[in-house]
């Protein structure tokens, strides 16, 4: 009980401590806001690219992963955030549960990019509700137990790549 209500406290406190997207429309392999446009392709049998385009400036960049054994993922959360003094744009990706599959459960992964200029910073196995809110010097020792099991820890001379995603397991 107690840690369903802290994770309905994590998930609240996400909807108000992240900037909101404002009208978000999710259609299909693509997701579109006032500012961004998301497309998510297929490139190969296990790989896709998410393309990404700021329609206020005009920058457009591609990335491409593999595909959790599928190459037709969906988006399925989109937020922007901060951490380690970055502005951050999350995505998470829905893949096709394949019957090849060991699991029966929905696989999500998430995506971090950088605001300003749309890189790729990292990425972590799980909705962006299983990451913590800010990284980890926002917090005191103390809190850490009680902290989703994807935490965020800066790194120095953070120009390339100011964070990485590191699982913690909780007690």
């Amino acid at each position: 009980m107690k840690r369903d209500l802290l994770r309905l406290v994590l998930i609240v406190s996400l909807c108000a401590a992240t900037q909101s997207v404002g009208q978000t429309t999710f259609d299909g392999p693509t997701v579109e806001t006032p500012e961004l446009r998301i497309e998510l392709r297929p490139v190969a049998e296990d790989r896709f690219t998410i393309n990404i385009t700021d329609k206020v400036t005009g920058l457009q960049i591609g990335h491409e992963f593999e595909g959790e054994g599928a190459n037709d993922p969906e988006p399925f959360l989109l937020v922007r955030s901060q951490y380690c003094d970055t502005p951050v744009i999350l995505l998470t990706v829905k893949f096709p549960w394949r019957h090849a599959l060991p699991q029966y459960l929905r696989l999500l992964e998430t995506y971090a990019f950088r605001e300003s200029d749309l890189e790729f910073i990292d990425a972590a196995f799980g909705p962006l509700t299983d990451i913590a809110l800010a990284d980890n010097t926002a917090y005191e020792l103390s809190d850490l137990d009680m902290l989703p099991t994807i935490r965020v820890r800066c790194l120095a001379g953070g120009d390339e790549k100011p964070f990485e995603f590191v699982e913690e397991k909780t007690r």
